[in-house]
C-alpha cells in the first residue's frame, strides 16, 4: 500500500510545516483512529505538545492523503 498525496493535501503540509515522514508515522502508528465524513479515515498522533490529523482514503488498496491539520 502505497501514499498518495493530493495538491490540497501538500499545499496544507507546507503551510501547517507537517512533513511526509510525519504524516507517514501517523498512518503506520496512529494513537487514534476514526471515520469521518463521507467515508473517510481519519489517523491521529502526537508530536510534542501538539497532535497531527490525517485524513485519508483507501482507493485501489493505495492511502490518499486528503489534508492534513494540527489538532
Amino acid at each position: 500500500m502505497k501514499i498518495i498525496y493530493t495538491v490540497h493535501a501538500r499545499l496544507r503540509m507546507s503551510l501547517r510545516k507537517i512533513t511526509e515522514k510525519m504524516v507517514e508515522e501517523t498512518l503506520s502508528k496512529p494513537e487514534r483512529e476514526g471515520s469521518g465524513y463521507k467515508d473517510k479515515r481519519v489517523a491521529f498522533k502526537s508530536f510534542g505538545q501538539k497532535s497531527i490529523k490525517v485524513v485519508y482514503t483507501i482507493e485501489n488498496d493505495d492511502k490518499v492523503i486528503i489534508t492534513v491539520m494540527w489538532e
